[in-house]
């Protein structure tokens, strides 16, 4: 189990570090071609690891085609721009305890479509929770911070975007192993991208793209995405979900840390505030059960 514990720790310092290294990244590449970028690269490794493990992949059904397409839309294209573009809008530690919001949202639409029960401890949960997003997005934000609140709403309906896929994932996904799951996502989120971003790829200079603008889109492919997703996916057979879930409380901390630490970022009293409202709240919401508590890829 000390194994374990050590692999999760690492999924949640390389997802944490995620937000960092797109900053860096954004200093070489515009929002819509990073997002390309990585989405593509990611999709190419999985498919690499796909064939050296599987091989060559059946014929798809029409639910396979479907889910690809609509796991593909809502889970890489739709949450993938939208995290980038919020990134570039907002500070990292306001894009920290957004994205830690992905399992209230994910308990809200449950219980929306009566998938889960929502108790009192798990309804004042996601009262608190959302009364930490007005404390971050209300009001203007102290000059210097980088934060603002148009890169929060759009990180946000990135957040919804990803909630929609994982209830997709929980209605359909005992059809695919963690591996063919991912193959099949990304791969769809790469192609459906194209539209959004073919213009900016158009437009990039690449001899001007400075290195560490290059390694920082490495890091969020390789330990950011395909290593991550290969851990955690592994990690899951092992530990119970509430296990794994509890690393979930870390991530924003780490993210908030490394902002400090790399990005020189202030830790103001608005991102200390709602972050304990938000932790409290995806406390509450974990009371009885994890079912709703996935993971807070970045």
């Amino acid at each position: 189990m000390k194994l374990m514990n050590f692999i999760m720790l690492a999924v949640t310092l390389f997802w944490a570090a995620n937000a960092v290294a797109g900053k860096y990244a954004l200093r070489g590449f515009s929002p819509l071609a990073l997002a390309q970028l990585r989405v593509a690269g990611t999709a190419l490794g999985f498919l690499a690891i796909y064939f050296a493990w599987h091989g060559w992949p059946r014929q798809l059904s029409r639910r396979d085609w479907t889910f690809m397409g609509v796991g593909g839309l809502t889970g890489v294209t739709l949450n993938q721009l939208t995290y980038i573009d919020g990134l570039s809008r907002t500070s990292v530690a306001h894009t920290a305890w957004i994205i830690a919001l992905g399992p209230i949202l994910v308990l809200a639409l449950s219980s929306l479509m009566r998938m889960e029960a929502l108790t009192a401890a798990k309804a004042w949960g996601m009262v608190i929770a959302f009364c930490g997003v007005g404390v971050l997005t209300i009001g203007k934000p102290p000059a210097g911070t980088g934060a603002n609140w148009v890169g929060d709403l759009i990180l946000l309906a990135g957040r919804l975007a990803f909630a929609c896929f994982t209830i997709m994932l929980k209605k359909g996904s005992d059809h695919y192993d963690s591996l063919t799951l991912n193959t099949l996502t990304f791969t769809a989120g790469a192609v459906l991208m194209i539209p959004f971003s073919a213009g900016a790829l158009v437009h990039i200079h690449w001899k001007e793209i400075p290195a560490y603008a290059w390694e920082a889109l490495a890091f969020m492919i390789l330990l950011g995405t395909l290593l991550a997703y290969l851990l955690y996916a592994f990690a899951l057979t092992v530990m119970t979900a509430s296990q794994a879930i509890s690393f979930v409380y870390l991530s924003p901390l780490i993210t908030i840390g490394l902002g400090m630490w790399l990005l020189t970022e202030t830790l103001t009293w608005k991102v200390g505030v709602a972050g304990v409202l938000i932790l409290l709240g995806l406390y509450f919401t974990g009371q009885g059960g994890a079912e709703s508590l996935g993971a807070t890829e970045q």
